[in-house]
């Protein structure tokens, strides 16, 4: 489990090396080393939690194994959760 800290109010930073920002209202960046993802998302609320449904394709750009594409999502879930939203693919 990556421990987090915040660099703004839209985004925190891994202590894995990667980093999760908001970029637009239904965006939010990837970033890990010298690369970078957009991830489509959509924020809603649902039993009062806050709830960030995001695009598992928008995933395909960063990698065609799927096992390090698993993990990079498996870091962007980890962050939402830590930046108190739940994660919910769709």
């Amino acid at each position: 489990m990556s421990s987090f800290r915040w660099i703004n109010k839209q985004g925190v930073e891994s202590a894995d090396g990667f980093v999760v920002q908001r970029s637009g209202r239904f965006t939010e960046e990837y970033r890990e080393n010298d690369r970078s993802i957009t991830i489509d998302v959509e924020s809603g609320l649902s039993g009062g939690r806050h709830v960030v449904s995001y695009r598992r394709r928008s995933f395909d750009a960063w990698s065609s194994d799927l096992l390090e594409r698993q993990r990079v999502i498996d870091n962007y879930r980890a962050a939402l959760r830590f930046m108190g939203s739940v994660p919910d693919e769709c």
